[in-house]
């Protein structure tokens, strides 16, 4: 096999492996309980300013924030203990919580339809 190849493999398993530990370490969180002062119905939102999707969806979030009660931002960068307690490993993040346990937890950007949505079915 030429080195082209091998770097193309290393690469392409870089490309899936990546995402999939994400997706899987945020699956893990869910159930766990998370020692913090945020009691109640809570939607935490993890972005960075760096992510163009993060971009994208904060203003969305942002009006929500005013029609809905518990929506928490968390800047990655001003933040990195949260982050950490959250096991936070890609942006835009969204942890949704009850009581201090966590119910679901949803990696990626998303519609302003799809964060309704969340937030109703968490209320």
């Amino acid at each position: 096999m030429s080195w082209i190849m091998i770097v193309l493999l290393l690469v392409a398993s870089f490309l899936i492996l990546v995402p999939m530990f994400s997706y899987l370490s945020a699956k893990r969180l869910v159930g766990r309980k998370i020692d913090s002062n945020l009691n109640g119905n809570r939607m935490l939102y993890f972005y960075s300013q760096r992510c163009s999707p993060c971009r994208a969806m904060t203003p969305i979030i942002d009006r929500l924030a005013r029609q809905y009660e518990g929506i928490v931002k968390v800047d990655v960068r001003e933040d990195p203990e949260t982050s950490r307690t959250f096991n936070i490993r890609a942006t835009p993040t969204l942890v949704m919580m009850k009581d201090n346990v966590v119910t679901q937890v949803a990696l990626g950007a998303k519609t302003e339809s799809q964060l309704e949505t969340m937030l109703k079915k968490h209320a």
